[in-house]
């Protein structure tokens, strides 16, 4: 029942930051889930319930996603070398990997408007691809796309609804490419996806009433923290070894 009820707090945590700012469910969710369950179940359980929280936001939204942008993000390709190296790398050096990866996706997201080129075509695409590898290797494929977002200056309101139909395709993608989901019982997955339920109510219940800077910072702080346990768990495990 602890289990259950840490996964279900750490999905609730992601969906409402995910509501709020448009991003963060990865980004909130894979350095704890990895945490509590190891960096293979908790990256392929933070891919199973980002699915499911962009699924939640496209279907309302599908009328005015950015198609055209969207597309091009798409870069799927990318996640088959992304699976193999996962696949290839076990254990404690996932578990760095992952954190490593969490930490470089928020500073890829702090550092966009410093990057030259990005706003482009070929920005997209490399900022798709790059998303769809961080994606299936630590559950965070959404900075890599908000950096070209910040970068060329796209309306935020049209991203934060365009970037979820980019999450579904990636999610699905990568999941397709790990080929296994996570062995959670049965209480487990009613826990996690009441949890997913109330954290996209509680989300779009603050998204009105909390600034979105002050979500920013809340997901950025926890994604940091939760970069370095990982990172830290995972080295100790290694000079344990």
């Amino acid at each position: 029942m602890l289990l259950a009820a840490a996964i279900a707090g750490i999905v609730l945590l992601g969906a409402v930051t995910q509501r709020i700012a448009g991003i963060g469910f990865g980004l909130v969710a894979s350095p704890l889930l990895v945490l509590l369950l190891g960096p293979l179940q908790g990256v392929v359980l933070t891919n199973v319930f980002g699915l499911a929280t962009a699924l939640v936001a496209v279907a309302g939204t599908i009328r005015v996603i950015e198609w055209r942008r969207i597309l091009p993000i798409a870069a799927v390709v990318a996640i088959v070398p992304g699976a193999i190296l996962a696949r290839a790398i076990a254990g404690p050096t996932l578990s760095v990997v992952a954190g490593c990866l969490v930490l470089a996706a928020l500073a890829i997201s702090v550092a966009a408007q410093r990057i030259r080129g990005l706003d482009r075509w070929p920005g997209l695409v490399a900022a798709g691809g790059l998303g769809g590898v961080m994606n299936v290797l630590a559950g965070v494929g959404g900075p890599a796309v908000t950096a070209y977002a910040i970068a060329s200056r796209w309306e935020h309101r049209a991203f934060s609804t365009s970037i979820q139909a980019y999450l579904v395709i990636v999610c699905a993608a990568s999941l397709l490419m790990r080929g296994t989901l996570p062995t959670l019982t049965i209480v487990e997955w009613l826990a996690a996806f009441a949890a997913l339920g109330a954290g996209v109510v509680l989300g779009q219940w603050l998204s009105r009433r909390v600034a979105a800077r002050a979500g920013r910072i809340a997901c950025v702080s926890v994604a940091t923290l939760g970069g370095i346990a990982v990172i830290v768990t995972g080295s100790l495990e290694l000079l344990g070894a």
